[in-house]
Order: structure tokens, then sequence, then C-alpha cells
């Protein structure tokens, strides 16, 4: 198949192994070695294949549990990263999330960390049906958590400047789910989370974005937050969104015509939030990409057609992958790599995904394990070893990142993570203190099944 063609498939689908057959048509962007085929657990169901989460969550409806999906790396799906802990939406419909808890973004009614999974019990979570209600997607920040149900866009933890999207900001740790109010009226396609805003696209291809915007996150032009949701500044001609990617304090989105557009901060070594501000209206980095990661506000990636990689931002530990620890304010090329169908970024680390979904390479700051190939060492070029730990056979669905971990979910509906589990400098990787405080290989956390 060629990158980026249009084609009409039929998704084939097979319930409970009967003689029952349902065939789907749907219009959708492939891309290459992305096989879309539900009767061979190890090739992922895409997002993309679904024109809203609604479409999704009747989808999981009509099985009876949420099925295995793949957002390509992007910050909202069954698996979410955020800055110091992780979320999972289960099978049945239930999310599990470890990490920091100060303001209650675990969502399990307290405000205490957790090394190990915790079911977010908070949640209006009964089954997965058509009566019930469910989450099917999930995007981590900070110190707040939003996720998709069937009954809704909600958020939970901190709101303090309004990245819920309420129209309000609340002082303290918010332990029950709030529903956005910012997309009503609106058909959700996807959605992100940064530290201090939130980010959603729309069926229409527009995208909103509301909560801070000290360092312009926004994209509106200026540094003024707002409560209510509004429409970065992107070109009159090259409005329509494929793509939504957000961090710290940045926001990116690839266009319908493949140019990738980012605005917010993004490179240490300056003034403001966490250094450079790149602009507080959408700034044209790429002229032609599919996909564009932000890791944790200092860097980005974008995964070019050809399937290679070309990285912005800070580098202080070799995170642009191009030979080098010199901060680029210009894309870079990735050493090394080439293949890539979806990559994710740390605080001062890369991973990226190979389009066969067999293999994770990793590049930059190692010290916690990051890199997850057993090696211990810092590398500023893709790592030729890949991350090992993985049981033999199985697929890489999806991965995300944290500031100084990753995790990864299987085929198999394993999660696997690698990296800092060094709770007291706010990194938590899913296993017990006792484990140990880092691991340069994947180990297995949870199961998506798992009760």
């Amino acid at each position: 198949m060629k990158q980026n063609v249009l084609r009409k498939i039929n998704l084939i689908c097979f319930y409970n192994f009967k003689y029952f057959l349902a065939i789907i048509s749907l219009f959708i962007i492939t891309g290459c070695n992305q096989l879309y085929d539900l009767t061979d657990p190890s090739i992922p169901l895409q997002a993309s294949a679904f024109n809203s989460l609604d479409e999704l969550v009747n989808y999981s409806a009509s099985l009876g549990y949420v099925p295995s999906y793949t957002t390509n790396g992007r910050e909202y799906g069954l698996i979410s990263g955020a800055d110091v802990g992780t979320c999972v939406v289960m099978k049945n419909g239930k999310i599990k999330c470890w990490g920091n808890n100060s303001f209650g973004a675990l969502g399990n009614g307290t405000t205490v960390d957790s090394y190990t999974p915790v079911t977010a019990s908070i949640l209006p979570v009964t089954t997965v049906s058509s009566s019930g209600d469910f989450a099917v997607a999930v995007s981590a920040a900070y110190q707040t958590t939003c996720a998709y149900f069937k009954s809704g866009f909600k958020c939970w933890g901190s709101n303090t400047v309004g990245q819920f999207g309420t129209g309000s900001v609340t002082g303290t740790a918010v332990l029950t789910p709030t529903t956005v109010t910012n997309i009503s009226g609106k058909n959700l396609k996807s959605f992100a989370v940064g530290d201090s805003h939130a980010c959603a696209l729309y069926t229409d291809n527009t995208i909103g974005c509301w909560g801070d915007n000290t360092q312009g996150q926004l994209g509106d032009g200026t540094n003024t937050a707002r409560l209510s949701g509004i429409y970065p500044s992107l070109p009159a001609t090259d409005k329509a969104v494929s793509y939504l990617s957000c961090s710290d304090a940045m926001t990116c989105a690839i266009t319908t015509s493949g140019k990738g557009y980012c605005w917010g901060n993004a490179l240490s070594g300056g003034g403001g939030y966490r250094g450079f501000l790149l602009s507080t209206s959408p700034t044209l980095l790429s002229n032609g990409s599919t996909s564009v990661s932000s890791g944790d506000g200092d860097h980005m990636c974008f995964i070019n057609p050809n399937q290679s990689m070309s990285c912005y931002g800070s580098n202080g530990s070799g995170q642009l992958g191009n030979s080098s620890i010199t901060n680029s304010t210009t894309l870079v090329g990735v050493s090394n790599i080439s293949g890539a169908s979806m990559n994710v970024g740390g605080d001062s680390h890369t991973c990226a995904v190979t389009n066969d979904y067999s293999s994770v390479y990793c590049w930059g700051d190692n010290n916690y394990g990051q890199l997850g190939n057993a090696s211990g060492l810092t590398q500023i070029t893709a790592a030729t070893t890949p991350v090992s730990g993985f049981p033999s056979g199985t697929k890489i669905v999806d991965i995300s990142a944290s500031d100084k971990n990753t995790c990864a979910l299987l085929s198999n509906d394993d999660v696997y993570c690698w990296g800092s589990n060094q709770g007291s400098s706010g990194a938590y990787l899913g296993v017990a203190a006792a484990q140990g405080t880092k691991f340069n290989t994947a180990v297995k956390v949870l199961n998506r099944a798992d009760p």
C-alpha cells in the first residue's frame, strides 16, 4: 500500500467465533504495512477507522468489551502517559492508573500516590453495553486526566486554570468526574491534554483548545488563558486538521494537507516556562508529515511520508537523534531510523515503533533505563538494539511516554513498561517500589483483561 492513499475497505468482524458476519464499509487513511483485520489479533484496529469516538463507543457496546485499537502513539487512546504516571482503559471499560496523585488524577478518590495500578473508582463505569456506561479512551497529563465515556467527555484531578473545559477553575483537587462543556454541540474525534491546557479534534476537522495560555499553547495569538474553547489561528486555507498532539505547554497539529504546525513553548535554554517560546500562533514546521509527537514540552518529532523521522527542539541528551546534543530550532533528521509507524517523546528521550509493529527503538537519555535496551548508555542516534523483554511473537499495538519511562500496549493486551520507578523523583513505572528503582528492559504491569 502507498502512504496516505484514501481507500475504501471492508472490516470483517466475527463476533464470538459464531457464524454471524458483519461487514463495515469505512473510508480511512491507510499507511504503509497497516492492515485492518479484526480476525487477526496481532494487527491493531486503527482509531482513524472510526469517524468519531461515539462510533467507537457503539462498536464496543456491540462487542460487550472495549477492543484493542491503536492511535499510533497519540496522547489519547487505550494507554496514556502523564508526566508522572500512566492510565490504561481496560477491556471492561474501567480505567486503571498509577503515579503521582496530588490532585486526584488517578481517579480512586484519594490524593495518595501509587506505584502500582489502581482502579479509577470515582468513574461512572457499569458495563460495556448499550445500556451501561464505560470508557473507550483516556488522556493523562501532569495532574489532570480526561476520558471519553458512553456518557460523554469527562475530566478529574487539577482544574486550576480551566483545563477541564467547564468555563470555571477549581483551586483544590477534583475527586469527581466533571463533564466538559466546551465541546457542546460538537462530535469528538480525538483529544489531548497538556500540563494545564486541553484540545479537542472534532469530526468536522476543526480543533478547539482551552485552559492555560501563558506560553501561547492555545494558539490564538495571545497569552491570555481561556475558560471557553477557542480555535487556534491556523491559516485560513489550511484549517482542516487530521492529527492533534499536546505536551506540557505546547500543541501540534497536522492538517489534512500534510503540513505540520506547532505553537507554545518548545525549547529549553531560554526564557519562559521551560525555555524558548515557539509562537503564540501556529508555526509551520513541516510541509509533509503523517504524525507528530510532542515530547514533554521540550522537543517534538514528525514522521515523514517515507517513514523517516525529523525532530525539533531541546537536544541536551540526544533526544533528537541526529548524532548531536545541540538544540535545534529547525527540523533535523533522525539518524539510523526508517520504517517508523508511530513515535512518542518523554522528557529527554524518544521512541519509535517499526512499521511491522514488531519492535520499539529509543534514543536520548538512558540514566533511568528509558531506552529499554539493557545498555544503560545514553544514545544520540536511534538505538540499533530494540527494547527487550516483550513476550515472543507479540506486536506493539500502541505506545505512550512519561517523563522518564515509556509503556507499550501489546497485541495480547499486556501493558509493558520500562524506565524509572523512583517515586521520590516523580516517576512511577507501575510496579511495586520493592521491585526496583529503574528497569532498563520492559516489565509487565497489567493485562487489559484484568478485573
